[in-house]
């Protein structure tokens, strides 16, 4: 998936935030068993989440059921599909290439795939890696003539569905996020060393980090542990995930593992346990276009701040399974949240306990009176190019809560001055009120970072 592309955009994906007012890791527990025990119910689709701080486990947990068929809760030792968290692992493992002298980014594609027809134009490693080579991503194309998630795929299936396609651009012109070019990367990886993408990710980096519960998604393999994945858009309506073979996300999504496996990795990378920081940096350095101008991603890794600071994330969805991980290297805090649900949204609650954990947010409530309410209260609607949605805001037991018309809870507002509101379950922004020339309250500005969004009040 995309990284919070534009404002809008990132309001569908994200609900919408807040912090809380004790960054204490008590506190930190207690909102988050709060949250993820309202959001992932005991007998409904499950989560489990960790997050360290300085090196060190603050918070791990499990909430739901790992298989709702033989009734078998989610605990934090279970493996789940981790998705497009699988980029990062193909992205270092080309660097490892690149570190021993088999490769270099700059080197055109055609030199380890020479049949791949670039139309005369040059595509580098790096911009696989970066997502700017311009190459057709293969899961947006309407109606492949082949169904690949229902057989076992060579790399080079895959790579038939989209090798033909017009480019979206010229490469190194501009981003789009490409599944395509990081099967490419996959293949590459097993041209120059020799072993299946599996193999080489198993012997140079699962073992030499100690994620013993880390395998490629081989469907027809045992795995201990293994939690089923499902689909479905409320706790009513829970379906068993369409099969999907993993072989045909192969380097792009195809790995699986537990949360401790995912705490290893980043410990392995900070403490540089498999990449020399050199060439760690440049993963997580923006990657420049041809036009001077700085993406948000470097090879692998999303590169979105929170809160003014910097991080390292990104985000994994494929059938039945949901994975967001986010670093915070100024603070060394680390946050990973895998799901068992398609829809299940991973990324709101860790970048929520992320903020809480680096002390991003120290808020306290203020009072408002009756009248203040009253006016508040009301219907409020999205400008004409954003979502079809719709925000309720009503008083209940003498306090305000929101409600967007999407999402099945509502939210009580926390108010840090008689005019700004913030909601606790939702990723840590400012909603400012405005009134009109007469004094009335005729809508509310959200604000996060240097992005504002306007909504109005309808009635």
């Amino acid at each position: 998936m995309k990284f919070l592309p534009n404002f809008l955009l990132f309001m569908c994906i994200a609900f919408w935030a807040s912090a809380q007012s004790s960054p204490e890791d008590k506190q930190l527990r207690q909102t988050l068993d709060h949250l993820l025990a309202a959001k992932f119910k005991p007998n409904g689709i499950g989560c489990a989440m960790l997050v360290s701080k300085k090196g060190q486990v603050i918070y791990k947990k499990a909430f739901g059921m790992a298989d709702l068929e033989l009734n078998v809760p989610m605990t934090t030792a279970h493996v789940f599909r981790i998705a497009s968290l699988t980029k990062q692992f193909t992205a270092v493992a080309i660097l490892q290439l690149a570190e021993k002298g088999l490769l270099d980014l700059n080197d055109d594609i055609k030199k380890y795939i020479p049949d791949y027809p670039t139309n005369g134009q040059t595509v580098t490693v790096a911009n696989l890696l970066s997502h700017t080579s311009g190459i057709k991503n293969y899961t947006e194309i309407q109606n492949p003539d082949v169904d690949l998630g229902k057989k076992d795929n060579k790399p080079a299936d895959i790579i038939a569905i989209f090798k033909n396609q017009p480019f979206d651009f010229p490469p190194g012109t501009g981003y789009h996020y490409s599944n395509s070019g990081y099967i490419l990367l996959g293949f590459i990886i097993e041209k120059i060393s020799g072993n299946s993408y599996a193999e080489y990710l198993t012997e140079n980096v699962f073992k030499p980090l100690g994620m013993d519960h880390a395998f490629f998604d081989y469907p027809s393999t045992i795995v201990k542990n293994r939690v089923k994945g499902y689909s479905g858009m409320s706790d009513t309506a829970i379906n068993n995930a369409d099969y999907l073979n993993a072989s045909a996300a192969y380097s792009a999504g195809a790995l699986m593992m537990t949360v401790d496996d995912l705490f290893k990795w980043q410990k392995g990378l900070t403490e540089n346990k498999i990449l020399k920081p050199e060439t760690f940096k440049q993963a997580v350095t923006p990657f420049t276009l041809s036009n001077g101008e700085k993406t948000n991603y470097g090879f692998g890794f999303g590169l979105q701040p929170l809160a003014g600071g910097p991080t390292w994330q990104h985000s994994g969805s494929i059938n039945g399974f949901s994975s967001f991980e986010i670093y915070l290297p100024t603070e060394d805090v680390y946050v990973t949240m895998l799901s068992n649900g398609s829809n299940k949204n991973t990324m709101t609650p860790s970048l929520l306990a992320a903020s809480l954990a680096a002390q991003k947010a120290n808020v306290k409530d203020t009072a408002i009176s009756d009248h203040k309410m009253g006016q508040y209260v009301g219907q409020y609607g999205f400008p004409e190019d954003g979502p079809p949605a719709k925000i309720e805001i009503y008083k209940k037991d003498g306090k305000l809560y929101f409600k967007d018309s999407r999402m099945s809870d509502a939210w009580q507002m926390h108010f840090t001055s008689p005019d700004q509101f913030i909601c606790y379950e939702v990723f840590p922004n400012k909603h400012v009120f405005t009134k009109d020339t007469s004094g009335k309250v005729d809508g509310f500005e959200i604000q996060i970072e240097d992005m504002r969004a306007m909504i109005r009040k309808i009635r």
